[in-house]
């Protein structure tokens, strides 16, 4: 970890938390159970205003919550009025004082505006609807370093393949020759490449699931290569694809699927 240790906070005011392997879906709807109160002179001393200017109405809370990988981190609700809630995610230093933010679930009687969120190990996921917007709805990533959100909007995935179900019928692509992480280990030997960017999308209960491969920072010969060899080696199966695809569109098509690195 960098020299800046960091804690990570949710503000938030009714939170509902689904743990399954390591996601949890972060919007407005249900409350802790542990929380604790959180007074002005500690939102003050922590230089949390530049969230917000601390309101005396509404109540603050805070709860510790560990969520993301190798992370330590805690949970900072605040209660707005009824009408009106709001979460932020927040990274502080070692002494509790705030590096960053970002909002993470929000709602009001109005319902022009609603965001949630959710979280997995290493990534933030921001869905916002506005309905004064266009388009009214949008889809932010974020990646969390020592001490700020990284808004992950340069990362293009050039190619995907995708899987079915592994029985009731079985998808013929399970019976491939090489699959596609064997493949990528002896590419990446042979032509002394490094794939950094790779997620699986678990899509189903049967194994269903889609790889999206990134090629930042290979030359185009290298990265054609790699496409016109893997489509060749399953032309047979009509799985693979090499449609452009960015990050946010694939949090936005599969946003209630678990998303792993590929290794």
């Amino acid at each position: 970890m960098n020299a800046v240790n960091k804690l990570i906070f949710l503000f938030i005011t009714n939170s509902f938390i689904v743990n399954a392997q390591h996601l949890v879906m972060d919007s407005i709807g249900a409350s802790y159970s542990n929380k604790q109160p959180l007074y002005k002179s500690e939102w003050i001393k922590k230089g949390f205003n530049t969230i917000g200017k601390f309101n005396d109405h509404p109540k603050y809370y805070i709860q510790k919550m560990n969520v993301f990988k190798g992370e330590e981190s805690l949970v900072l609700i605040q209660s707005l009025y009824d009408h009106e809630n709001s979460h932020w995610l927040v990274i502080v230093d070692n002494e509790g004082n705030l590096l960053d933010y970002i909002e993470t679930a929000y709602d009001n009687d109005e319902g022009f505006l609603q965001i949630q969120s959710s979280f997995y190990e290493e990534d933030v996921v921001v869905d916002i609807y506005n309905g004064y917007e266009s388009p009214d709805e949008i889809t932010k990533a974020y990646l969390i370093s020592a001490n700020r959100f990284l808004l992950k909007k340069d990362i293009v995935f050039e190619y995907s393949e995708s899987y079915g179900s592994t029985c009731c019928p079985k998808d013929p692509a399970w019976d491939t020759k090489e699959s596609l992480e064997a493949y990528i280990k002896r590419f990446e030997k042979d032509h002394s490449v490094v794939l950094k960017e790779s997620y699986k999308v678990i899509q189903g209960k049967e194994g269903e699931k889609t790889y999206y491969l990134s090629f930042k920072g290979w030359n185009k010969k290298v990265k054609e290569r790699f496409i016109r060899e893997r489509i060749q080696h399953n032309m047979f199966l009509n799985w693979s694809t090499m449609k452009t695809d960015t990050y946010n569109d694939m949090i936005k098509k599969n946003r209630r699927n678990l998303i792993f690195e590929l290794r």
